[in-house]
């Protein structure tokens, strides 16, 4: 899987997956009609192409396969270190594989490396899904707020981070490893992410290269690392002595 910045040719990608994504979450709650005209009025190309120049907009997209499987849509408040996560759409059919984990900590980084320093999910009250994924990834729920879908009034929670240390699991070899994705390196391709072998994250396993998805790095003894599949290396910041 591979997240990236949205480009044009996403679009009908992103647009599908929204409308899948929509139809299985909200339609217990919202009229399908409804969810059709907001994928039309949301994901149409022109809407797309437009939000994609926005200024303090950004779009993510996850792929497998060279497929759009799910996306991140969220802003940047202009002249406040503030952003706002407007949707996070993982495809039905890939679900529970760490997708929207992999989505969310990308968004998070991308948006602090922009300046972003309190970042919110907003998710609608009637969406079960999507309250417990922001409470199982450490955001807290931290006012409400009402917006109108088809005439009718609904309740949106707002979801503020807190210093909770998430893990993302993956399986690695008949073993599971656990990513922290809110400890990094700068990576020349991509960053690299620090790895525990248990969900207490007291046991160090290594790095993630987050380029080539990859637990396979190396570190040297003024700790540089490397990555042994795509060649990705962590880049030196200032003052940093393995570098000097």
């Amino acid at each position: 899987m591979q997240v990236r910045e949205a480009r044009t040719e996403d679009i009908s990608g992103i647009r599908d997956v929204a409308s899948r994504s929509l139809a299985s979450t909200y339609s217990h709650f919202l009229d399908e009609d409804v969810i059709d005209h907001a994928v039309e009025e949301w994901f149409s190309d022109e809407s797309l192409e437009s939000e994609f120049k926005s200024r303090g907009m950004l779009f993510l997209v996850a792929l497998e396969g060279g497929d759009v499987v799910g996306f991140t849509q969220s802003d940047m408040l202009p002249d406040v270190p503030e952003g706002n996560i407007l949707w996070l759409h993982v495809d039905p059919d890939h679900r529970g594989g760490g997708i929207g984990t992999s989505l969310l900590g990308r968004t998070q980084e991308v948006l602090t490396d922009r300046g972003v320093k309190t970042l919110s999910g907003l998710v609608l009250a009637d969406n079960e899904e999507g309250n417990e994924f922001y409470r199982q990834h450490g955001f807290e729920k931290v006012s409400e707020r009402t917006t109108d879908i088809g005439g009718q009034t609904y309740t949106e929670n707002v979801y503020a981070e807190t210093d909770k240390t998430v893990l993302e699991p993956r399986e690695v070899e008949g073993r599971t490893l656990y990513i922290n994705r809110a400890e990094s390196s700068r990576g020349s391709k991509a960053p690299f992410f620090v790895v525990f072998t248990d969900e207490a994250a007291e046991n160090r396993y290594g790095y993630f290269c987050s380029n080539c998805e990859s637990f396979d790095n190396s570190m040297d003894s003024m700790e540089r690392i490397e990555c042994n599949e795509c060649g990705n290396k962590r880049k030196a910041t200032r003052w940093d002595a393995a570098y000097l």
